[in-house]
């Protein structure tokens, strides 16, 4: 298994200046996208990842797409490297750093998974970022027809990068905050496996986020009429596949 480590950047240089050794420490390549930052931050940026050159590869989208634009691009980009795997990693500090050898070793035992974050929050995530989660990971079990997705938003995952590029590039996923959830119900589409770890998830202190309200949830609203599309068009397939897993766990 060769797995690198893919990172999507807006403007978050301070949060990212602090966890990138913690980064290197782990012994894995950095393929770091930049999502048409300011000049500014984008200079400091690059000059951050200067001091780890033999560790780190530096692309940059000169206009803004999107952490999920900024997600496949990094994904594509470590495929053509020739890794196997990518592990994402958001650059703003939310992510425990020290669940990434966990990670690591869930994908060496099951390479074919996509091996996701179940989110452990503090005290810090509002009730209304809260049940807005729930609410996006009830239609991802609509969607699927599937109960497997345990949370579709947490931004850590190790993507088995064969049949997740297959999906991304035979597919419009959405470019911003909807493709966290897509690629997972398209995954489970395409049957490939979920596997979800527990993962500490805290919002720093000083931390921005780039949820747009309006446009962001228009994009999201259109994702879940797609999907709900073809989850409809899947239909037979879809459930046949349950009754097959439903006799298979059946006592005998």
């Amino acid at each position: 298994m060769m797995i690198c480590i893919v990172i999507p950047h807006y403007d978050h240089v301070p949060q990212f200046h602090a966890i990138l050794p913690k980064l290197v420490a782990h012994q894995m390549p950095l393929i770091v996208v930049d999502d048409g930052s300011s000049e500014e931050s984008f200079t400091a940026l690059r000059r951050l990842l200067d001091e780890y050159a033999n560790e780190a590869t530096l692309i940059r989208q000169e206009l803004n797409r999107g952490k999920g634009g900024a997600v496949m691009t990094g994904l594509r980009a470590a495929h053509k490297a020739g890794f196997t795997h990518a592990l994402q990693l958001d650059a703003d500090g939310q992510h425990d750093t020290s669940a990434i050898e966990g990670f690591r070793r869930e994908a060496e035992k099951n390479p074919s998974y996509l091996i996701c974050g179940e989110p452990k929050f503090a005290d810090d995530i509002s009730k209304l970022r809260f049940f807005a989660r729930f609410i996006t990971l009830w239609f991802c079990w609509l969607e699927s027809l599937s109960t497997q997705i345990r949370d579709a938003m947490c931004g850590l995952r190790v993507y088995p990068l064969e049949s997740v590029v297959e999906i991304i590039d035979n597919n419009r996923l959405g470019q911003r905050m909807a493709f966290d959830s897509e690629i997972l119900v398209r995954a489970v589409w395409d049957n490939i496996p979920l596997k979800f770890i527990p993962v500490n998830v805290r919002y720093p202190e000083g931390g921005k986020s780039h949820f747009r309200y309006l446009r962001d949830n228009i994009e999201i609203s259109w994702m879940h009429t797609r999907l709900i599309t073809g989850m409809l068009l899947r239909l037979p397939a879809l459930l046949r596949r349950r009754r097959v897993a439903n006799k298979k766990r059946a006592p005998r």
